[in-house]
């Protein structure tokens, strides 16, 4: 089973899990508390609260997922940003869909629940979940094993079954509900013939076009009459969320050259150690800013600075230091032999109480676990065939149940040593039992690579990093700048005298989780959207990532219709524009001109010709997207000459030869379903925005993150 994973080596063998659910759960009851972040209230949708509480409640269990489907212990602040954030748009999602459902009496049955996943055509997620590996094809008997056992699997197993069980029931009501709305919307024979008409219906036309760029900035005047009015019309347009920018300068937390020096000694002398040193790893994992890595290179995988002269020296041999990647490394060389760079097993592993990652409801003893697995391995030999029936059947890896203990291919020193020394030591088609601290395994050896040279090497590993008092020289230099500088005005004029580089972010949202330069800055967003700090104040001197950051606030923007004042140097160029194209037009019409070619005589310009232009072609060659020249073309006559045309970016005059019209035609109904198509696709991608508009949904999470 897909989610349920497959066993592989991190630290030590580790069973992971591919988290097809990862982001699904099942809602459960809100908790009414007093209103406001600070009041433990992160958000509201629709007049239901979220709490802090329940929130963190599900964040904590989709970072688990999470890192079971990673197969991570642990993960970075940008990885549990993301989760953070996935986490917030389903639970906003859940409740915006969920009572849609329930005011329409949207369900699942208990009936249409099983069908889903054990009927003749189970859900799709089933189906890519219980495919046999070794078919390629869903396996109805893979999912009647899995259930059978489902209750004596680990809570991690079973909780992930739940959240896909929750995942199907989620998808389906979408569909029910999709469904609904695409029944909602009938398209007429007569909408459908006409859209064939636009779509068939051909123009041919002469056209003489004058670009608004043959306008100069100085030859139109725009104040704040005619930006306002440009407001007004549009207004609508304006609408934005809620955001804000800022001025920022980086001080830069460096090694100085002093602390370099003395990294340097340190290795120097920490080198000459290594080469007497009797117990390496010990040696590594005391003095290296990386543990001891135990496993075997081929060639190719050393860094570039040492990889030939370790594979042509001999056990013992020296060499460094090297800088590479901010560190400064020595390694000594510890094995050279002849292995398989990839190797192939099947198990069945037997677990007991107490062993790593056992379920709790495994209660056989470590004795009985061994007496079991040597049993298996009685059998399997005398019938290899059966590895894989037993393995569904018994194994506690829960990842059997798709592959029925065929781990595939894997890694020389991937697996947990004594897993895959048993692999690399014996010959193919040997069974054994091996005990890991995930329990006894029963292991078929399957597969070899051919061997090549590989070697392993001791490196330690120190970081250039800057002293403590490097860190304390540069933040006294922020703060000081930070607590000299506290308007945006003394903030300008001390990086122009200063020399600093200045940086600026615009549009940044709330929940955003990167700034240019900056991986973690989410303290210096938060100080931007606090709601004591305004526009003009000056940050004190913030960690972020390592380094010192002083920032400004330059603008913020409310979520709703922006103000005029806030958006008026944006439309400016839209009014210029529309100016430049109207003098251009009133430039055409002074001219009097009487035909096609006299307008172009006059203008200095060519007559472009174009045909079979239909009236829905998104752009006309040679002027582009002009929808209002598209419209007059097709309510002139034949013949006809228009009068200028104001269009977005150009004025057009045109001349009409004439219009072929479409085809005749009785039947429209691949007209009526490519439209009812197309409005399908629009609404499952925007009814979600849409039903989120309309549940006004509070979002106070940069109150606590």
């Amino acid at each position: 089973m897909a989610i349920l994973g497959s066993i592989r080596k991190r630290s030590g063998l580790a069973v992971t899990f591919v988290g097809v659910a990862i982001l699904a759960f099942i809602i459960g009851d809100f908790v009414r508390k007093d209103h406001r972040g600070h009041k433990s209230i992160i958000g509201e949708v629709a007049g239901e609260e979220i709490t802090y509480k329940e929130f963190e409640l599900k964040v904590e269990e989709n970072i688990n997922f999470t890192k079971q489907g990673m197969g991570k212990e642990n993960l970075s602040n940008e990885e549990i940003f993301s989760v953070r954030e996935n986490t917030w748009t389903q639970m906003v999602n859940d409740i915006i869909m969920n009572k849609q459902y329930d005011a329409l009496g949207l369900s699942i049955s208990e009936a249409e629940m099983t069908d889903l996943i054990q009927g003749k055509n189970p859900h799709r997620f089933i189906v890519q979940n219980f495919t046999n590996p070794e078919t390629g094809q869903f396996d109805h008997n893979l999912v009647v094993n899995f259930l059978q056992t489902l209750d004596q699997r680990e809570p991690a197993v079973r909780k992930q079954m739940e959240n896909l069980i929750t995942l199907i029931k989620a998808d389906r009501l979408t569909q029910k509900f999709n469904t609904l709305v695409g029944k909602a919307y009938y398209v007429p024979k007569a909408f459908a013939q006409r859209d064939y008409q636009f779509k068939n219906q051909k123009a041919s036309f002469l056209m003489v076009s004058q670009s608004f760029s043959m306008v100069s900035d100085s030859a139109v005047k725009v104040d704040d009459k005619d930006l306002k009015a440009y407001y007004d019309k549009n207004v609508n347009n304006f609408d934005q969320n809620r955001s804000c920018d800022i001025d920022y300068v980086v001080f830069e937390v460096t090694p100085s050259a002093e602390d370099r020096a003395a990294i340097a000694r340190q290795v120097d002398q920490l080198f000459k150690e290594f080469a007497t040193a009797t117990d390496i790893p010990s040696f590594v994992n005391n003095n290296s800013d990386e543990k001891y890595d135990s496993t075997f290179k081929k060639k190719g995988q050393l860094p570039m600075s040492i990889d030939s002269i370790l594979f042509n020296g001999s056990v013992g041999a020296l060499a460094g230091p090297w800088e590479e990647n901010g560190f400064l490394n020595i390694a000594r060389l510890m094995d050279v032999q002849s292995r398989p760079d990839s190797l192939k097993a099947s198990h069945i592993l037997i677990a007991y109480k107490g062993a790593y990652g056992a379920d709790e409801k495994i209660k056989r003893s470590k004795e009985a676990a061994k007496k079991t697995a040597d049993s298996l391995v009685a059998v399997v030999k005398a019938d290899a065939t059966k590895l894989a029936s037993l393995a569904v059947t018994l194994s506690s890896d829960p990842s059997a149940a798709k592959n029925s203990g065929d781990l595939g291919w894997f890694p020389d020193g991937q697996m947990v040593p004594a897993f895959n020394n048993a692999v690399l030591n014996n010959p193919v088609n040997t069974v054994l039992a091996v005990e890991t601290p995930f329990g006894y395994h029963v292991i078929k050896v399957t597969g070899k690579t051919a061997p090549i040279k590989k070697v392993k090497v001791a490196i330690v590993k120190r970081e250039l990093a800057p002293s403590n008092q490097t860190i304390q020289t540069i933040f006294s230099k922020a703060s000081q700048f930070a607590g000299q500088n506290r308007t945006a005005d003394a903030f300008e004029k001390a990086i122009a005298a200063q020399g600093l580089n200045k940086r600026t972010k615009e549009y940044i949202a709330p929940m955003d989780a990167t700034i240019p330069g900056l991986k973690s800055p989410r303290e210096l967003i938060r100080w931007a959207f606090s709601e004591d700090v305004k526009v003009g104040d000056v940050s004190d001197a913030k960690d972020v990532d390592g380094s010192f950051v002083v920032a400004a606030l330059k603008t913020v923007r409310e979520k709703g219709i922006a103000p005029f004042e806030q958006v008026k140097e944006l439309i400016k160029p839209n009014v210029m524009r529309e100016k430049k194209v109207k003098l251009l037009a009133d430039k055409m019409t002074a001219l009097k001109a009487v035909s096609i070619e006299d307008y172009a005589s006059k203008l200095q310009a060519k007559v472009d010709t174009l045909n079979d232009i239909t009236f829905s072609a998104f752009n006309i060659p040679m002027v582009g997207r002009e929808p209002k020249v598209l419209g007059r073309v097709f309510s002139l006559n034949n013949g006809e000459l228009s009068s200028p045309i104001e269009g977005s970016n150009f004025a057009v005059v045109v001349k009409l030869n004439k219009i072929d019209d479409s085809p005749s035609r009785d039947n429209f109904m691949i007209e009526q379903k490519q439209a009812e198509n197309a409005f399908l696709s629009r609404a499952s991608s925007s009814i979600s925005k849409v039903l989120e508009k309309a549940a006004e949904v509070q979002d106070n999470r940069v109150l606590f993150y």
